[in-house]
């Protein structure tokens, strides 16, 4: 019986799992960025995010047959770069503080799926530096979601095979952490919102 492949991505991973290095290649350039933009937003260093998404890429090319077609390569990539996030972030606790800096602001308030207020998305704009604190305060699961849905523009549905939690404890996770990113916003702000 032939497997079914979700998307042209699986299709290529199929490839790859069949010893096919230059497949695994197509599927380096095509989400090079993307994992480096996601790591990015965890740890805002250059130099570590790039050993990060190179240490994804080889965790995914060494487990690439745990990978089922039936779910999209993407999903399975961002779940390994997920863990990575996490296990650095533990490493670096021990030994010192992760300090996310430069988020746009803008990205957080300015994206078509929410239908905040327009002068809140203006404070949170002029305000971007209380927010990339604040950022950096948020627990692991409600940061990850929040960078997920905002910064790699996942759909709930891709964010919950990310997390591997329920598409209702997906939204449920970015209703927290958006409602927890607003209340350290107006205890650090000294202000409503």
């Amino acid at each position: 019986m032939r497997r079914m492949v979700f998307d042209e991505d699986s299709k290529i991973a199929r490839k790859v799992q069949r010893g096919d290095r230059q497949a695994f290649e197509a599927l380096l350039v095509k989400f090079e960025r993307p994992v480096f933009s996601f790591i990015y937003h965890f740890f805002q260093d250059r130099a570590l995010s790039e050993d990060l998404t190179q240490e994804t890429f080889l965790r995914a090319y060494r487990f690439i047959d745990s990978f089922r077609p039936k779910e999209r390569f993407s999903t399975w990539l961002f779940s390994i770069a997920k863990n990575i996030c996490i296990d650095e972030l533990r490493r670096l606790r021990k030994g010192r503080t992760v300090d996310i800096e430069a988020v746009d602001p803008d990205i957080l308030v300015s994206d078509g799926r929410r239908g905040d207020d327009p002068q809140l998305a203006s404070i949170l704009a002029q305000q971007g530096e209380i927010l990339r604190q604040v950022l950096t305060r948020l627990p692991e699961k409600y940061r990850t979601s929040i960078i997920l849905f905002y910064f790699n523009e996942l759909s709930y549905e891709e964010i919950a095979a990310v997390m591997r939690i329920s598409l209702s404890n997906t939204k449920i996770l970015l209703f927290r952490g958006k409602r927890m990113l607003l209340d350290l916003y107006r205890d650090e702000s000294g202000g409503d919102v």
